[in-house]
């Protein structure tokens, strides 16, 4: 039963290593286009899209935890190593909402 535990654990970390590179990589394209568009306005933008712009380039960081905690997870370390993978997927998720939020205030300010 433990090596079914342990097999499982290895393809979740790697399956989650996998999410958050893919997921950084797609904030980096997406986000960056949008800044594209932000600065060719020319006007103030508001905090919370200031502070996604200037913060998405560092996202990335989840990945290299993850490859970290995958590293970890294959060496036998299973119980924090999972935990602290269940609250990076947490974040990841507070920081899909807070990217749609910052890419978006710009237009719904305007249209009010």
């Amino acid at each position: 039963m433990n090596q079914v535990k342990s097999q499982f654990q290895i393809i979740a970390a790697s399956v989650s290593t996998l999410y958050f590179a893919l997921f950084a990589y797609g904030a980096f394209v997406v986000i960056r286009q949008f800044e594209k568009i932000f600065d060719s306005f020319g006007a103030e933008l508001p905090i919370q899209t200031a502070i996604l712009i200037g913060s998405y380039r560092y996202w990335g960081v989840l990945c290299l935890i993850s490859v970290f905690v995958l590293y970890k997870v294959i060496k036998g370390e299973n119980r924090r190593s999972m935990t602290l993978l269940t609250w990076l997927f947490v974040l990841s998720l507070c920081l899909v909402l807070f990217a749609t939020w910052g890419i978006y205030s710009p237009v719904l300010a305007g249209s009010g």
